[in-house]
């Protein structure tokens, strides 16, 4: 009889060990490793240097978001897109809609990147339990898509239930975005090469004559969109709202919503932050 118990024990605390691995390991794939590679310029030593970050994706807090994440990422639609500010959100790099070329004639060489359908908002006023990661510097975020319908954080509007493809990450604390936007991931802040692809950037954005600022904005109705940018010192908006029958068409002069946008810049012309490639470990 103790022979016999000894046997059932040995068997159950080898079952236990087997079912805690494949939890572990399903737990594991849930977090998925992804690689940023970044270029960034030098204004001391007047070159590029090659920088990069390691980012955790929480696929199971942001299930839906992550996937979608994984999938841009592994087409490559992340490569070469520019490193941002957008003025009335100092508190925050974006990546991944803008991108650059210096041969283009119009928009100052920038153009938006290939458009995506939007993400389910996965976060509490988007209606999704999803994920509740707080928006502080370490985290990764999805940035909303802003419609003639949420020109506000209102209930029910089109913008707070989805993302773009676009990602902020915080330089600051940004409480007010807490449950209001989706943070699929983070980025271990104590990790070196983190923390010095991170510190090149804020010093970029610190400092006046790294940066130029441009105003983008928009013509036309919401499902025909033309993109603009100029410099800022050549946006003038008196000419701008005569492109509309009326201020108070808010169909059109939503769209126009302007915004001014800090992008470092070299003297001679050449994006200074860049991503170059963000790949899936």
């Amino acid at each position: 009889m103790n022979k016999l118990k000894k046997i059932i024990i040995t068997a159950m605390s080898v079952l236990m060990t087997f079912v805690c691995a494949f939890s572990f390991a399903g737990c594991g794939e849930d977090i998925v490793d992804v690689n940023v590679k970044v270029s960034m310029y030098d204004f001391t030593e007047s070159k590029f240097e090659d920088y990069e970050m390691d980012v955790d994706l929480y696929g199971h807090l942001a299930p839906t978001t992550v996937s979608s994440i994984k999938g841009l990422i592994k087409s490559g639609y992340y490569n070469d897109t520019v490193f941002y500010k957008m003025s009335k959100y100092d508190s925050q790099i974006m990546l991944g809609d803008l991108k650059y070329d210096p041969e283009l004639e119009e928009n100052e060489g920038f153009y938006l990147n290939t458009e995506k359908p939007t993400i389910k908002g996965e976060f509490k006023h988007g209606g999704t339990t999803g994920s509740n990661l707080k928006n502080k510097e370490g985290s990764i975020g999805l940035w909303r898509t802003w419609t003639a319908q949420d020109s506000s954080y209102n209930e029910g509007s089109t913008g707070m239930n989805t993302g773009s493809a676009t990602w902020f990450i915080p330089t600051a604390t940004l409480s007010e975005y807490d449950d209001y936007f989706c943070v699929f991931g983070q980025y271990d802040v104590n990790d070196s090469d983190n923390k010095e692809t991170i510190s090149a950037l804020k010093s970029i954005f610190s400092n006046p004559s790294r940066y130029e600022e441009f105003v983008i904005y928009y013509t036309g109705d919401y499902d025909n969109l033309e993109f603009h940018c100029v410099k800022a010192e050549d946006f003038d908006e008196e000419q701008i709202l005569d492109l509309f029958e009326t201020e108070e068409d808010s169909s059109q002069f939503v769209c126009y919503n302007h915004y001014t946008i800090k992008v470092p810049m070299t003297s001679d012309g050449r994006v200074a932050a860049r991503i170059t490639k963000i790949q899936i470990d």
